[in-house]
């Protein structure tokens, strides 16, 4: 593998998000499974939040892997105002048990937010130092999904994308 790097980016989505009826809004819920399958072949993994109307996006992998993906991405029509917030060489991934991990909006994320004076999830206007804690915060909250998150007979993200060997039901 060539150099490791961690690309954050925002966008606002160009498509009127639907009610979700399995808790993910039905747009990126395809994105999503796309993105598993496109990642996982390429050993790309990352964190994906979508909230009023916005993605936030964190890719980890190789340099040029990760840079063909945010190319992908920047030309897909269901984004607008793409914009990177941050991109960094790093020495380990935060997410490198995950293809594509989603976040659901939670309380925690908008105490998270109201901290750093957002009434709203805005983050095309934040800053790298912003868009890096929010990934950070991402990371710590894995634990916390794993065992807190997680209803009996809920449809469940974490197992449907994490890349982890599952038992078999």
């Amino acid at each position: 593998m060539g150099e490791l790097v961690r690309l954050v980016y925002a966008s606002k989505a160009s498509f009127m998000p639907m009610p979700a009826s399995s808790g993910v809004e039905p747009t990126v819920a395809r994105i999503l499974m796309q993105s598993r399958q496109n990642n996982s072949r390429k050993d790309v993994g990352g964190v994906l939040y979508f909230g009023d109307g916005f993605f936030f996006q964190a890719l980890e992998g190789d340099r040029g892997t990760v840079t063909e993906t945010f190319e992908r991405i920047s030309a897909d029509s269901r984004h607008q105002q793409v914009t990177t917030l941050s991109m960094k060489t790093v020495t380990t991934r935060l997410f490198a048990d995950w293809s594509m991990k989603y976040v659901p909006a939670e309380k925690s994320l908008r105490e998270f937010l109201g901290r750093r004076g957002y009434t709203r999830f805005q983050p095309l206007r934040f800053s790298e130092e912003e868009a890096e804690a929010l990934v950070h915060f991402f990371d710590a909250k894995r634990d916390e999904d794993v065992d807190g998150g997680k209803k009996p007979g809920r449809f469940s993200l974490r197992a449907l994308f994490s890349r982890k060997s599952r038992p078999a039901n």
